[in-house]
């Protein structure tokens, strides 16, 4: 969305953040909402200015947690029975000490995106 309130509305969580299912990060990116504007509005004297700093800090975190590489959904859902046994196999290979620190670096957005203020 070009922007993320309107008059006295402003939108947080999934309502707003629309991060992918495979990203790991509804709840992440909920919980940093929620935090950044709850401060951003006791800070404020009117909505307009607190809702626009929260925008401002939070935009980037959630642009991050959006992408997602382009082959993710295409792994998590599958086409054809060849899709299919690849993502076992890649599942299977996950579990791997090794590979499974490997994926999770390749696959997963960084939780830690974002410096929180300390309010």
């Amino acid at each position: 969305m070009p922007r993320w309130f309107k008059g006295h509305i402003a939108l947080v969580g999934d309502a707003e953040y629309c991060a992918s299912p495979i990203s790991g990060m509804g709840t992440s990116l909920g919980l940093c909402g929620a935090y950044v504007l709850a401060d951003e509005l006791s800070r404020h004297p009117d909505d307009a200015h607190a809702f626009a700093a929260y925008e401002k800090l939070m935009r980037p975190y959630v642009a991050q947690a959006q992408s997602v590489h382009k082959f993710a959904p295409r792994l998590a859902s599958p086409y054809s029975r060849l899709g299919i046994a690849i993502g076992h196999a890649v599942l299977r290979i996950a579990t791997v000490p090794g590979f499974k620190t490997l994926f999770g670096k390749i696959l997963s957005p960084k939780a830690d995106a974002i410096k929180l203020p300390s309010y």
